[in-house]
């Protein structure tokens, strides 16, 4: 029913409340006192209608803001997952979001959707904030950037407690004999052998593919996993989709077997 409000802008909306602030002022001067009580109500009428529109992503705020916010659900998974690769936490604690903004210009490009200088970064802004609360849904995913505030040991230990509360048993092997199975994962009659790569530069490229693919046939797994903080190089998913290895991100470590499934 609200949608025919959907033609103004919330700039027309606020000059017309402006408007009738100034109404209110003349007519007080005027000493028109009922018609300044009048003149008020309509105007606090008005400020709540331009809220409660805006609000429910109905009334565009210096920028189609119903239809950014339907193209952002549409791609709200893949979001999410790039959200939580590029937005990293500093040495300081401090987030860092220099990557993810490049994101957004690709995924601008990518969807097509052109928007003028002005209304770019309130776009950004816009899904930076949307994606943000997702990506928080799993605040154990997140891990920080510095080297030296996470071992390669202890993020192996943060992918297998992600596991385990998946359902999974997961054992994380610390053996030098493992031939590359960093955890080694069984959930009913399915076992997964997981290399872990504790990355903070370049993407993993072929070699973790193939160390995975060879250690699953060593302990004779059923499945053979790539797990890391960074992106895959286009060489290392190609070999991937050859070899039947999964390259997952560690915040889809709970979705695992569902990410199974077409591997099978």
């Amino acid at each position: 029913m609200f949608r025919g409000f959907g033609i103004f802008r919330a700039s027309t909306w606020v000059n017309l409340t402006k408007f009738a602030i100034v109404f209110i002022v003349a007519m007080n001067l005027a000493r028109l006192d009922r018609l300044t009580g009048i003149a008020a109500g309509l105007a606090l009428a008005a400020l709540v209608l331009v809220w409660l529109l805006t609000r429910l992503g109905l009334l565009p705020v210096g920028g189609d803001s119903a239809e950014w916010r339907r193209l952002i659900r549409r791609h709200d998974q893949a979001l999410t997952r790039r959200y939580r690769q590029l937005v990293r936490v500093n040495a300081y604690g401090a987030e860092e979001f220099d990557k993810w903004h490049e994101e957004l210009v690709r995924f601008r490009a990518s969807t097509k959707l052109s928007l003028d200088e002005k209304d770019v970064a309130r776009f950004d802004a816009l899904a930076t904030r949307m994606v943000g609360k997702w990506a928080a849904v799993e605040p154990d995913a997140r891990i920080p950037d510095a080297m030296e505030e996470i071992s390669p040991q202890d993020y192996e230990h943060l992918c297998a407690d992600l596991l385990r509360k998946a359902g999974w048993e997961a054992e994380v092997t610390g053996q030098s004999g493992d031939q590359g199975v960093d955890i080694l994962a069984r959930r009913d009659d399915l076992s997964v052998a997981l290399q872990c790569k504790l990355y903070f530069g370049n993407p993993v490229g072929n070699k973790a593919v193939q160390e995975a693919h060879a250690a699953a046939g060593f302990v004779d797994a059923d499945y053979a996993v790539v797990v890391s903080n960074r992106d895959f190089t286009n060489a290392a998913e190609q070999l991937a989709r050859k070899l039947g290895v999964l390259l997952v991100h560690h915040s889809e470590l709970p979705d695992l077997e569902t990410m199974l499934q077409p591997v099978r």
